[in-house]
């Protein structure tokens, strides 16, 4: 009996030994104003459910040291809820400032002992806040299976926690969507002056389960009671959320979804449900019109048509079939009757079944130059737009709106289809009244000018259509032509695109038409890629690059490139290139410094925002003139060549002023016919 005794009280001891081994132990913070997880959170013991678990921390300066080692604290104590092994959950971890920085991958470690060392000796970046940048590795990278990510077809839950305390410096709603889609399920935690907009961009839906905002560090560890009802399977989560589906709740590991009976469908809303439409499962076989109904449809046929035996298909009802319309000519089955017609060159009379001949130009034996036109009782001769008819009402000429001379042009004019424009000589640019003409601001400077303009999604289409207005203003003051001052552009974003060379256009025109036809790339900002191009490609002899001749570039940009810039702006400088550099709003100004030919004062602009990009334009121009290149440097042969072309233009104009007077002359004698 005393040996009985002494076994059960060994047997209950061993029990008790192996029930505190299973409960997950607290782990403490080591300073001393760092918040411990719940005791009574921990004790509940956690069913072990595979997850590919992934820690996205925001390591920005604006955490404090002590607040830092809070979300680490916080980290490991959740830790304690998963079951870490290569078949268990695998977790990986980074942290982002300015870039991304990955700590472990998810095939790094195999034992949560590993994983909580690896956390504890993380370094606080204290840099920047690029959450949209983080969010895209994570997709890209992290949650592929050479990271460790198993394959989907297992149906491993991807899971991805998002702790931030501050604005992104880049965008992240179109980022975090695509993970979404991408079937990572992302935890959005927010701590202090966090946007609450922001935090649901980026998190899935329902936000009640997926967006959670605490007012500091020192609150994070409120959630872990929150994350073990999520991360653990003891209970299901339709059973511990108020989950408002309209029909059936289904429960899945850290979240649920709604489901509705058979013969419905989930609205958008993903709560509530709504009758199938069977007429949209596109399997009705209806030819016409297709019906719903009670659990069923029903095909209908349009008017004019009948529906056929097989209760799908419609024969059209014709009312001609019975031969009493009585027309004299043609006839046509319409959906409520059958009506007459007439042969070409007749009309309907009034009883709608007789015709008679109308058309009187039908024969062809009007005459007509041009066009002609048939009226009631005769045909009569037109002219087509920009001509007028002469006096034997069959033969046209063209119009001349310059001959009355009241035209007011300065220097030249030119007879179009509707009206007498004015031109300019060569050098001279149109003014806004139409008449007058000024001297281009750069009218006797040559050079090689390469635009480098910005195209990432941080600028906006309608700011984009600012930047080719921008473009167009330093294009109308250059002398454009092909002796003078070439033009090309570079658009760039991610990549790098090349609108146009030095060698496609050699008037203003056709430089701004090309502008105006730019398409907006929208997506990022390799600003030292673009570099890389100008500098290897833009001035190169193939794209149009001259020998001896002043090469110019002028880069604009809206942000932070997302590589270096130093580089290929020395490389390019050194080489003989002088750069503008034109910064709008979030621009970075080492950035600029680097990229811009020196002195800074004369060669960097920087505007807050767009709506004063117009003063810069004019600064940047005046300053582009004032350095402009001198003709000297031109050699004897290009100077004969330019007198040639002035000389050929002149005479181009005199034909074009001898060919408007004899226009002039045939007006007034065609007047003096008539008179």
């Amino acid at each position: 009996m005393r040996s009985l005794a002494l076994g059960l009280f060994c047997l209950l001891c061993c029990d008790a030994v192996r029930l505190d081994r299973r409960r997950p132990k607290p782990i403490t913070a080591r300073r001393q104003n760092e918040s411990t997880v719940q005791t009574k959170a921990l004790e509940n013991a956690c069913k072990a459910i595979p997850l590919d678990f992934f820690f996205v921390i925001d390591s920005s300066r604006s955490i404090r040291p002590n607040d830092y080692e809070k979300v680490k604290t916080f980290i490991i104590n959740l830790l304690q809820f998963l079951e870490v092994g290569s078949d268990a959950t695998r977790v990986g971890l980074l942290q982002y400032g300015s870039v991304v920085q990955p700590e472990f991958s998810l095939n790094t470690y195999t034992k949560k002992a590993e994983v909580e060392q690896a956390v504890r000796n993380m370094e606080h970046l204290a840099t920047g806040t690029m959450t949209g940048l983080a969010i895209q590795y994570t997709m890209e990278t992290a949650f592929t299976e050479e990271q460790g990510a198993r394959p989907k077809s297992m149906h491993i839950p991807r899971i991805a926690m998002i702790v931030t305390d501050g604005r992104p410096q880049d965008t992240v709603e179109e980022v975090a969507a695509q993970a979404r889609r991408a079937g990572i399920q992302i935890f959005a935690i927010g701590v202090g002056r966090v946007d609450m907009n922001t935090l649901k961009a980026i998190g899935s839906e329902p936000h009640s389960e997926h967006v959670h905002l605490v007012a500091n560090f020192s609150q994070i560890e409120t959630l872990i009671s929150v994350f073990q009802s999520k991360l653990c399977g003891d209970a299901e989560m339709c059973d511990v959320v108020d989950h408002q589906c309209q029909h059936i709740c289904v429960s899945s590991p850290a979240s649920y979804r709604c489901k509705c009976r058979k013969g419905f469908t989930l609205n958008p809303d993903g709560k509530t449900c709504k009758g199938i439409d069977y007429c949209d499962l596109g399997n009705h076989g209806c030819e016409h019109d297709c019906v719903s109904v009670p659990e069923s449809y029903i095909c209908r046929c349009n008017k004019g048509y009948v529906l056929n035996l097989d209760g799908k298909t419609c024969s059209k009802i014709d009312h001609c079939a019975d031969g009493s319309h009585g027309c004299e000519q043609e006839f046509m089955n319409t959906a409520d009757s059958c009506i007459c017609k007439c042969r070409r060159g007749f009309t309907l009379r009034p009883d709608g079944k007789t015709c008679k001949k109308l058309d009187h130009c039908a024969d062809g034996s009007h005459g007509c130059e041009q066009e002609f036109m048939n009226t009631e009782d005769s045909c009569v001769c037109k002219c087509r737009k920009g001509y007028t008819l002469r006096p034997d009402g069959k033969t046209c000429k063209k119009i001349d709106h310059c001959a009355d001379g009241k035209h007011g042009c300065e220097q030249e004019f030119m007879n179009t289809e509707d009206s007498c424009v004015c031109k300019c000589r060569t050098g001279y640019t149109l003014q806004p009244d139409g008449k007058t003409c000024q001297q281009t601001e750069c009218g006797d400077g040559v050079m090689d000018l390469v635009f480098v303009i910005d195209g990432s999604k941080s600028l906006g289409p309608a700011n984009f259509e600012l930047v080719k207005q921008f473009v167009n203003g330093i294009v109308d003051s250059l002398n454009i032509s092909r002796m003078g001052t070439h033009v090309g552009l570079l658009q760039y974003s991610t990549k790098v695109r090349t609108e146009f060379t030095l060698s496609q256009y050699t008037t203003a025109r056709n430089i701004k038409q090309a502008v105006s036809r730019m398409q907006y790339m929208g997506r990022g900002s390799m600003t030292g890629s673009a570099l890389r191009h100008m500098f290897e490609f833009s001035f190169s002899a193939k794209e149009g690059a001259r020998p001896n001749t002043p090469r110019v570039s002028i880069v604009f940009t809206d942000g932070r490139s997302q590589d270096d810039v130093s580089e290929w702006a020395t490389k390019a400088k050194n080489s003989g290139v002088t750069i503008y550099v034109l910064g709008i709003g979030k621009a970075i100004e080492q950035e600029l410094r680097e990229i811009a030919s020196e002195p800074d004062e004369k060669h960097l602009y920087y505007a807050e925002d767009f709506e004063k990009m117009g003063e810069i334009t004019k600064k940047l121009k005046s300053r582009i003139c004032t350095d402009k290149p001198s003709d000297d440097s031109m050699c004897q042969c290009e100077n004969m060549i330019m007198f040639q072309n002035q000389v050929t233009e002149k005479l181009k104009n005199l034909f074009q002023n001898i060919e408007a007077m004899s226009q002039r002359l045939e007006t007034l004698e065609n007047q003096l016919v008539h008179n």
